[in-house]
């Protein structure tokens, strides 16, 4: 295995509301978590809607297997009615439906998956599209959140050379850090998307104590940076959010990220600045590299698409600035189409560069 990806296995369910639905539901504006009993009761109101394999490090884990890297996952799915948890033989179609459907998508990406059966369905998230143009989003993880440090398997870690971690984890410590020290233990460089700003300024502490201590390549969005900024340089006075999107990144931010990997070849930081491209940090040198702006369908995968496509260029030995432009493009592809849907071929294409 190059590259073994592990989070939350979900589906993610993509669809148009009616007038009022949203507030039928008590949905609140942003993310939210809700029971899987009321995400069921949304569904069957809705007219129709687009279903596809989701979480964070399945959507890597996918893209990377388009682009011919040898890629593994592993995660939690609900096992089928009548099927127990307790039975350590998987079989194709053990799962529920929507499992079914995620297993059977991250097969034809190639991936190699470790699908662990629990008791709970299959989780699921729901990016509702209002009249208005507003996305309100509701996740209900259910068996993902199941995953124990008892379901990792160590010889899919000792055979990978990055180990690709969905930054939502982070609040199930115990796990991460059975993760980490499996890494640790074979040799594993480890690849963490910070996934979302409230968890990039609350986890800050931890994060930093991890990439002191074992190798790791860390990626972040803008709002993401400057929340694990202001967390770490403990400086209150800066905005929570920026301004504008020409703002970027300021001049002591830029100096605190090359500081931190000033000192060794890890950590590597990479923030994702959407239609300006991408900057990483590595070495105490900057590199930067701008991309083609493009008007999104919908954002969900884009920085998945980057991480993959970059962690696949890097295991491969390319340069910072190819690791950044081949992330770029690829999350380009993927703002085209709801999810991870882009076209398997349009990847493959990708990939050739690769080889």
């Amino acid at each position: 295995m190059e590259l073994v990806c592990i989070g939350n296995a979900l589906v993610d369910i993509f669809a148009d509301s009616e007038e009022g639905i949203d507030r039928q539901f008590s949905l609140k504006d942003g993310a939210q978590h809700i029971p899987m009993d009321l995400m069921r009761d949304i569904l069957s109101v809705l007219p129709e809607f687009t279903v596809c394999s989701g979480g964070g490090a399945a959507n890597a884990a996918k893209i990377a297997g388009q682009l011919g890297i040898k890629t593994g996952f592993i995660g939690a799915l609900g096992a089928m009615p009548g099927i127990g948890d307790t039975e350590t033989k998987k079989k194709k179609g053990d799962f529920d439906q929507f499992g079914r459907l995620f297993e059977d998508e991250l097969d034809k990406a190639g991936v190699q998956s470790i699908l662990i059966k629990k008791p709970s369905p299959t989780g699921i998230c729901l990016m509702l599209k209002l009249p208005d143009g507003r996305i309100k989003i509701a996740a209900a993880p259910s068996a993902a959140l199941e995953l124990s440090a008892e379901d990792i398997d160590e010889d899919i870690v000792r055979s990978s050379q990055v180990l690709v971690l969905d930054g939502f984890m982070l609040d199930r410590i115990d796990l991460v850090r059975h993760i980490l020290e499996l890494a640790d233990r074979f040799g594993s460089v480890v690849a963490l998307d910070l996934s979302s700003a409230g968890l990039a300024y609350n986890r800050a502490l931890e994060i930093v104590t991890y990439a002191r201590a074992y190798p790791m390549i860390i990626f972040m969005n803008e709002d993401e940076a400057h929340a694990f900024y202001r967390a770490i340089s403990r400086d209150e006075n800066k905005k929570k959010h920026k301004e504008n999107l020409n703002e970027g990144l300021n001049p002591e931010l830029i100096n605190l990220f090359r500081d931190f990997t000033a000192n060794d070849i890890f950590p590597v930081l990479v923030v994702k600045l959407g239609v300006r491209g991408a900057v990483v940090f590595a070495g105490g040198n900057i590199f930067r590299e701008e991309t083609i702006p493009v008007i999104p369908l919908e954002t969900t995968g884009a920085g998945d698409a980057f991480c993959a496509a970059f962690l696949a260029a890097w295991v491969r030995e390319k340069s910072f600035s190819e690791c950044a432009v081949l992330g770029n493009r690829a999350a380009r592809e993927m703002l085209g189409v709801n999810g991870s849907q882009a076209e398997t071929k349009v990847f493959r294409q990708l990939g050739k560069q690769l080889r």
